[in-house]
């Protein structure tokens, strides 16, 4: 909820978000860093074919970190563990950006941490999307 809230994207469903993190769960897996037993990160991952391929990847479903746990190593623990997991099952990592708040930070640190793999734009009527 905390994601969204900041994202400032689309009207969020509920009963919709249980079900994706279900599902992400069932094909995957979920890394959670706390501080004092509270959530600061998040991180949920899939094994995930792809649409021209019966190639895997361990797929980023969401990633959020906590304005409290952006000055710490949360993002790096949970990027590293995720590596680990996919060289494990030799597979590739494909993480994404997606989203407009500290765009330009985030894409950075992408690029310094994997190889690029695109843009991703919206366009169009966006006013009942992108709400803030």
């Amino acid at each position: 909820m905390r994601m969204h809230e900041e994202s400032g994207m689309g009207k969020l469903n509920m009963p919709k978000v249980e079900r994706y993190i279900g599902a992400t769960l069932a094909r995957g897996v979920i890394l959670l860093v706390e501080d004092d037993d509270l959530p600061i990160a998040t991180m949920g991952l899939r094994v995930q074919d792809f649409w021209w391929s019966d190639d895997t990847a361990l797929v980023d479903a969401f990633t959020y970190v906590a304005p409290e746990g952006r000055k710490t190593s949360a993002f790096r623990m949970m990027f590293r563990k995720a590596k680990e997991m996919a060289n494990k099952a030799h597979m590739p990592l494909l993480m994404a950006n997606f989203g407009h708040v500290d765009e330009e930070r985030k894409s950075k640190l992408f690029r310094r941490i994997g190889k690029p793999m695109g843009t991703t734009i919206i366009t169009g009527d966006t006013s009942h999307f992108l709400w803030k």
